[in-house]
């Protein structure tokens, strides 16, 4: 998953200021920070905020909530390794270790939509 967060940090630095009037002084200091080599001595945090404002899954991942559950009930390798956000070569060789459980039908392979759920479950660390 993907989140997009919003981070709100406070700073304050205090520093002293050679101006005419407390007007001239916070135009010094304004036209200071807009400046990239600006320095406003040692900067203290006083605060931070942090929201998360949206979340979305991440390109070529998906989880079993996201699943879709009408379809086959069994999808070809390349769809199941699709639906699992690995590459087919990724999902062969689990295959041959034991690792998934797949159905052969005449010469084809299939893995069925419980056993991509079951595998996930198996190998999800907490």
């Amino acid at each position: 998953m993907r989140f997009k967060v919003t981070v709100t940090k406070v700073e304050v630095a205090e520093l002293w200021v050679r101006a005419t009037d407390e007007e001239a002084a916070a135009k010094k200091v304004k036209d200071e920070l807009t400046t990239s080599w600006a320095y406003a001595g040692r900067w203290e945090t006083k605060a931070t905020d942090v929201h998360v404002v949206d979340s979305q899954p991440e390109a070529g991942h998906s989880d079993q909530s996201q699943m879709s559950a009408s379809g086959p009930m069994l999808l070809k390798l390349k769809d199941a390794a699709t639906e699992l956000g690995i590459s087919y070569g990724t999902l062969h060789a689990l295959m041959k270790e034991g690792g998934i459980e797949y159905t052969k039908v005449g010469s084809g392979k299939y893995i069925s939509r419980a056993s991509l759920v079951a595998f996930i479950e198996a190998n999800t660390q907490r």
